[in-house]
C-alpha cells in the first residue's frame, strides 16, 4: 500500500511540474526488468529491420543513412550503414510493448497529466540516436504535427528513456512555460518553422536539459519548445515516445496497430 502511495504522490507532483513548465520528469515508475526487456527487443527490431519486407520498412523506419547528414554532425551516408533513427508501431514487432501499455502506473500518468478519466494512445515509437554523431533534433512544438495529431492539443507525449540522458548523449531541452500558448498560434508558429512572431528563436545550448536515469519518464506538452543537440557521448540513447490523449480527440492520420488503446 505505500508504495501505491508514494507512486501516487510522484504523479501528481510531475502533473503539477508539467502543468506550470511544459515539461517534467517522472523517476521510477515502471519495473526495472521491463525497461531492460524493451530496450532488448527494441535492439532486435532494429537489427532485422533492413532485411523486413520493403513496406513494412517505408511504413515503420526512418534510417539515419536517408537523412541530411548535417543534423549528425557532418557524418556521411556511408557511415552510418543501417542505423535506424526512428522505429515506428513497435507493437506490431513484439509483444513485449503491449506490457508495457498495461502498466498502471504509466496510466494513471497519462491521466492525471491529460485531466481524463481515459487515456487513448495514438502512437509508439522509438527514437535512437547513435554514439558520437546521433542527429540533432532542431527546437519545435510537436502540436500540430504530421504523423498522428488531433484537431486540438489534448494530448502529451510520454518519452520513456530507456538509458537515461546526459547532457553529452544529446539530452532533449526545453524552454519552461513555451507551452502558454493558444493552439491558433501554435498552428501559426508551425507555419514559421516552429517559433511564433514575438518568441526569439532559441539558440542549440539554451534551455533546460532533462537529464535523467534509466527507465525516466519525460512528459511533454505538445506546446512547449523543445529540441536536443547531437549525441556526442559513447552511449547510445534510446527513448520511447508514447503520444496519448484524451478518446473525444481521435488522432488524423494512418493509425498503428495499437491506435486507440485505452492505458490501464
Amino acid at each position: 500500500m505505500q508504495q501505491s502511495v508514494d507512486v501516487a504522490r510522484e504523479i501528481e507532483a510531475a502533473a503539477t511540474r508539467f502543468a506550470e513548465q511544459g515539461w517534467a520528469v517522472v523517476q521510477d515508475l515502471l519495473p526495472g526488468g521491463l525497461v531492460a526487456d524493451l530496450a532488448e527487443a527494441l535492439d532486435a527490431l532494429c537489427a532485422r529491420a533492413p532485411q523486413l519486407p520493403a513496406a513494412v520498412r517505408a511504413r515503420s523506419f526512418v534510417f539515419e543513412k536517408d537523412l541530411p547528414a548535417k543534423a549528425r554532425d557532418g557524418v556521411p551516408a556511408a557511415e552510418v550503414g543501417d542505423a535506424v533513427f526512428i522505429a515506428s508501431d513497435l507493437a506490431a514487432h513484439s509483444p513485449v510493448w503491449r506490457v508495457l501499455l498495461d502498466q498502471p502506473a504509466l496510466g494513471a500518468l497519462a491521466r492525471a497529466v491529460l485531466g481524463s478519466d481515459a487515456a487513448c494512445l495514438h502512437f509508439m515509437n522509438g527514437t535512437i540516436k547513435q554514439p558520437h554523431w546521433g542527429r540533432a533534433i532542431a527546437w519545435h512544438r510537436d502540436f500540430p504535427n504530421h504523423y498522428l495529431c488531433p484537431s486540438r492539443s489534448s494530448f502529451v507525449r510520454l518519452m520513456l528513456c530507456l538509458d537515461g540522458m546526459q547532457v553529452e548523449g544529446g539530452a532533449t531541452r526545453f524552454i519552461p512555460g513555451s507551452h502558454r500558448i493558444g493552439d491558433d498560434a501554435a498552428r501559426q508558429a508551425k507555419g514559421e518553422g516552429g517559433i511564433g512572431p514575438s518568441e526569439a528563436r532559441p539558440a542549440p545550448g539554451d534551455g533546460v536539459a532533462a537529464t535523467c536515469a534509466p527507465g525516466a519518464i519525460v512528459l511533454i506538452h505538445p506546446k512547449v519548445l523543445h529540441g536536443g543537440p547531437a549525441n556526442r557521448g559513447g552511449r547510445i540513447r534510446r527513448n520511447v515516445v508514447l503520444q496519448v490523449g484524451v478518446p473525444d480527440a481521435p488522432p488524423m492520420g494512418l493509425p498503428e496497430s495499437v491506435t486507440g488503446w485505452l492505458l490501464a
